[in-house]
């Protein structure tokens, strides 16, 4: 498997070839996720700590976001779009819900189709409401978040990079005369570059560790404490997949006028775990002018709808037993893109049949209450799964807590400083605080990329950060 990986990280680094790595870079991110993306901006672009022209972001895919994947532009979706990974925030945890709210000014609704103040952890009775960040068809955006702060950035000055991958966090030259740190130096997978750095955040998952250099100032044979790498070997995997099927008839809409609530069964050949307001839809109410469809602005029940509809959802968390229908989890085709996406007419029309006949055989009783013959609809057009699983490279699983439970809080000083010689830093949900089953989507990360910004860089409360929260989540933490 790691053979495999380098290989494919070498190509990722011939195709990246053809712009300039700068020899140094006060600060340089590993990783465009939440974590990285969010400590970049709020350095460079919402305190003005550091000029955005000193600020680099290495990224080894070619896209950003992580474990935040936004699928979109393909041909068959049009202008829909869906999320197979991260795409719901609490209100009540500020980070994000202000970073997307107050900060950015994004457009955020409540997760479904009406607003219940149920959190997305409706399990743990917390007084929240669900949120996504989405447009008013439902098209989930969760990465817009990071796109824009990037956008934001590279607009101020710093230098975003895609498909180049940092091998190792070296010893570098001198010492940053501001804080007495040594300097630390950057290698990467199939450059000669090294870029100079005084401040490093390594935004790299759990899985992706094993890829850096043995030697790296993070680890014990570089000279980072044994006990951070004894933390890391304590994180628990946690694999999920999300599977979406999209319809040019939104059928759940259209004809059964479902648009809330959950549906599935471990059926031997597909499991069904679905909701039915997960997804997009584009309901048409005529034709303009252009001969253009025109849309409603949205849920239109029984209308003319088009959409994604969620037709498996589900996180192993620690302790679940495995699943007795490892379908979904055997759909991945490879490891370093979470998605793998199957489309009419490529060959595996099969596979798209057989999944809309078990839908509509889990929905039997429905229609014939609608005086609707199933056999009517016709198939998906495509099928998008998003496969989040301990052998991914550069995204892996949602990853527990075990090292502060096991360990205790005052750890985490360890974790996001590694190496007291330098400043480089951990920032990741995989390292986050809090237990993972109180948290939203990126949470946790977003809440350590803060703490190292505070108590490593100084920085204060930003302005429109939720006073209590910051002094509860921030300030009261180790």
């Amino acid at each position: 498997m790691r053979t495999a990986v380098f290989l494919g990280l070498l190509a990722a680094a011939a195709a990246a070839s053809d712009f300039d790595i700068p020899a140094s870079c006060k600060v340089s991110i590993v990783g465009s996720g939440y974590s990285g993306s969010y400590f970049a901006w709020r350095l460079a672009v919402d305190t003005h700590r550091y000029k955005a022209s000193d600020v680099c972001v290495f990224e080894a895919n070619d896209r950003v976001g992580g474990r935040v994947y936004t699928v979109r532009d393909y041909p068959e979706m049009e202008d829909l779009e869906i999320e197979l990974g991260a795409y719901r925030f609490d209100s009540e945890d500020k980070l994000p819900a202000d970073l997307i709210t107050k900060a950015l000014r994004l457009d955020s609704r409540c997760y479904g189709n009406n607003c219940t103040g149920v959190s997305c952890h409706w399990w743990s009775n917390r007084a929240d409401t669900c949120m996504k960040v989405a447009d008013i068809y439902g098209n989930a955006r969760y990465s817009q978040v990071i796109e824009t702060m990037l956008e934001q950035l590279k607009s101020a000055g710093a230098q975003v990079f895609r498909g180049v991958t940092v091998k190792g966090v070296h010893e570098g030259s001198g010492i940053v005369w501001r804080t007495g740190k040594k300097r630390a130096v950057l290698t990467f997978v199939g450059r000669p570059e090294r870029v100079q750095t005084d401040v490093v955040l390594v935004n790299s998952p759990l899985s992706a560790m094993s890829l850096f250099d043995s030697d790296s100032v993070m680890f014990p044979n570089g000279g980072g404490n044994p006990k951070v790498a004894e933390c890391l070997a304590l994180q628990e995997h946690l694999p999920g997949v999300k599977a979406y099927a999209l319809y040019q008839d939104a059928w759940w809409y259209s004809k059964l006028g479902k648009s809330n609530g959950d549906f599935g069964h471990n059926n031997e050949t597909i499991p069904l775990a679905g909701r039915y307001s997960d997804g997009a839809v584009k309901c048409r109410t005529g034709t303009g002018p252009d001969g253009k469809p025109v849309y409603a602005d949205g849920v239109v029940l029984y209308g003319d709808c088009k959409g994604a509809l969620l037709v498996f959802y589900e996180v192993l968390y620690v302790g679940a037993p495995a699943p007795q229908n490892p379908f979904w989890y055997n759909w991945a085709t490879q490891h370093e893109d979470p998605l793998t996406r199957t489309v009419a007419g490529d060959g595996n029309d099969a596979v798209l049949g057989q999944l809309h006949d078990e839908l509509m055989a889990f929905h039997a009783a429905d229609f014939a209450a609608a005086g609707v013959n199933p056999s009517t609809i016709a198939p998906p057009t495509a099928l998008y799964v998003g496969s989040f699983l301990p052998e991914g490279t550069y995204v892996g699983t949602l990853s527990g807590t075990a090292c502060a439970r096991t360990m205790g809080s005052d750890l985490w000083k360890l974790v996001r400083r590694p190496n007291a010689d330098y400043d480089v830093f951990f920032a990741n949900q995989d390292y986050a605080y809090d237990d993972y089953t109180q948290q939203g989507w990126a949470t946790g990360g977003l809440q350590l990329a803060e703490k190292i910004l505070q108590a490593e860089m100084d920085l204060r409360r930003p302005r429109w950060l939720n006073k209590t929260w910051y002094e509860e989540k921030i300030l009261s933490v180790a």
